[in-house]
């Protein structure tokens, strides 16, 4: 009979968990000095970071890899930057197993930086440049297929990715000090195996049935996009 009460305990557990979305990790045992959201201004430089470094591997710009004939211009989406906030928060150092969404499969890219030195003013702000700036480096160690060592850069510049959303949180490690996290979801996912991140050539986005973005040269568009500045409100 204890054997039975238990493992009926266990599946409400696992029920319970499914419900709330993620049962681990935690940040139990550290300081939260930031959570809940990024702001209007983030988002734009995470944006325009992602869409820069594309547009440059559309191009042909960048030395050892080809152009792309179907790199999209990414796009903010509130539902993935959601789930990336919630995981953030729980000062996870894992990717999240349950960060899919109805409407794709998500790629996710993480990372987190720490110091022990004290935090001033604003040293607990993201610096979204650098660490976007970070996963797109692996190119130098990129060559064809999938590689754990470079898949952070796969899926920043997968063509046919084009929704994003971030989540950042900052918080007191007591076993590795004072810790940022960025946490960056990505749909539909890319770093599928057997493909490669884009298709080579010039820009053809007409072959791929999109139109030329109107403010990254190089990149394709839906034509229809969820736009930015709806989400900024100015006083």
């Amino acid at each position: 009979m204890m054997s039975v009460e238990r493992d009926v305990s266990l599946v409400l557990m696992a029920v319970a968990c499914l419900l709330v979305e993620h049962c681990a990790p935690s940040c139990l045992g550290k300081s939260v000095l930031r959570s809940g959201s990024i702001s209007c201004e983030e988002k734009q430089i995470i944006l325009n970071e992602h869409n820069r470094l594309r547009q440059l591997v559309a191009l042909g710009q960048i030395h050892g890899q080809p152009s792309a004939a179907n790199m999209m211009e990414m796009i903010w989406d509130d539902e993935l930057a959601a789930i990336a906030q919630r995981w953030a928060d729980r000062c996870a150092e894992s990717h999240d197993s349950l960060r899919n969404v109805r409407r794709f499969a998500v790629g996710q890219n993480i990372a987190r930086t720490w110091t022990t030195r004290p935090p001033g003013l604003y040293d607990g702000e993201p610096n979204w440049r650098r660490q976007i700036s970070s996963w797109f480096n692996e190119v130098q160690y990129y060559h064809t297929g999938y590689s754990k060592a470079t898949g952070h850069y796969t899926q920043l510049v997968w063509g046919d990715t084009f929704l994003l959303g971030c989540g950042y949180s900052f918080y007191y490690d007591p076993a590795r000090g004072y810790t940022k996290n960025y946490v960056c979801n990505y749909g539909p996912s890319g770093n599928v195996l057997g493909y490669q991140p884009y298709k080579s050539g010039q820009p053809a986005c007409g072959s791929y049935g999109m139109s030329y973005s109107n403010r990254y040269a190089g990149l394709c568009s839906r034509g229809s996009y969820y736009h930015l500045g709806a989400l900024c409100v100015y006083g």
